[in-house]
């Protein structure tokens, strides 16, 4: 057992929960991934490959005991701030005063990478975000997630999946903390998303609490009783400095919850906590435009967009379903009947 230290600093009633962790990280030994040992006060970045699935990931094994943290970017291809930010940390990052183990991988989905796609493995045509946990005799994407929840999250005992907004998305940077139910994880949950520095909190529920089919790969590690939280952070596919300096930040601030490194998780001094989130759907096929921006309050029944049709008539004017704040806008025109081009944030 390890037990958190930085109770003054967060809320101490949520940070005196103890969090079981791995016989490794009570006798410091080599820290072993898909078949590598990396030695305390080692750092190795390589390939981690086994059958037809590789990642690059990069084992930082500190001198000292500690937790496991996990830190993945690129679950879809087309999000990359942080795939810098953790090329920085990793580099940054020194084995021999660490106290536990990060494992920084770098890349979840390469194909969807390198095939310049939307959420999709271009190999199958499927989100690994939505795969878990996986199948090893199933398809591409079936057997990164199945490698994935068999040697990445089983041996770690906190998660970061590190997105931001695809190609055709404007997001107000946000972090999902999720909750599957059990109260002492929910709590410890929510104080690693609050240490974390982002301002928007969005508390999230919806994910199945079935291990066999947990689904994402965050919630995956929540129905195994790790902490999983989500980020998002920064859009429209871009790589500004901005966004990865950020995200490099709140990577940081998770090493500092963990007391692995020395210095202070500190949370944002006005946080908003969200209770859902909803969708404004097209009732067409057609083309979107957007009338109002992220991050603006919107009272039920404002207009927030308008959809017209293939000869620009607007057929439909959409309209805010609920009081809120908006999270995420469909940046490019294409819509879908059915689909949501908006996100409104409900706060609590």
């Amino acid at each position: 057992m390890y037990m958190l230290k930085r109770v003054g600093k967060l809320k101490a009633a949520a940070l005196t929960f103890l969090c079981l962790l791995s016989t490794s990280t009570l006798a410091k030994e080599g820290f072993e991934l898909v078949g590598v040992s990396t030695q305390p006060g080692q750092k190795q970045a390589y390939m981690a490959t086994e059958g037809d699935v590789s990642l690059p990931v990069t084992v930082i094994n500190g001198a000292q005991p500690g937790p496991v943290l996990l830190l993945a970017a690129g679950t879809h291809g087309d999000e990359f701030p942080a795939i810098f930010a953790l090329q920085k940390l990793a580099k940054e990052l020194d084995a021999k005063t660490l106290k536990g183990t990060v494992v920084v991988l770098h890349l979840s989905n390469l194909d969807g990478f390198h095939g310049h796609r939307l959420a999709l493995n271009p190999k199958d045509e499927k989100n690994l975000n939505r795969e878990f946990p996986g199948d090893k005799n199933g398809t591409a994407t079936e057997q990164i997630a199945e490698l994935l929840t068999r040697e990445f999250i089983a041996p770690a005992d906190f998660f970061v999946d590190m997105h931001s907004g695809s190609s055709n998305q404007k997001l107000l940077d946000h972090v999902y903390s999720p909750f599957v139910g059990d109260k002492a994880l929910d709590d410890l949950t929510f104080e690693f998303a609050k240490a974390t520095g982002m301002q928007h909190i969005v508390m999230y529920g919806d994910r199945p609490r079935d291990p066999a089919n947990s689904i994402s790969f965050p919630n995956t590690a929540m129905t195994r009783g790790k902490p999983g939280l989500t980020t998002e952070i920064g859009h429209l596919a871009q790589r500004d400095e901005a966004s990865i300096e950020f995200a490099y930040q709140v990577a940081k601030n998770s090493l500092y919850f963990l007391d692995m490194l020395p210095g202070d998780a500190i949370p944002h001094s006005q946080p908003v906590i969200y209770k859902d989130i909803e969708y404004a759907k097209s009732d067409f096929d057609g083309l979107f435009t957007p009338v109002v921006t992220i991050g603006d309050m919107v009272t039920k029944g404002t207009k927030i967009g308008l959809i017209s049709d293939y000869f620009g008539n607007v057929v439909q004017t959409i309209k805010a379903p609920s009081d809120g704040i908006i999270m995420m806008i469909n940046e490019t025109p294409p819509i879908k009947k059915g689909k949501s081009p908006v996100a409104i944030g409900i706060a609590q």
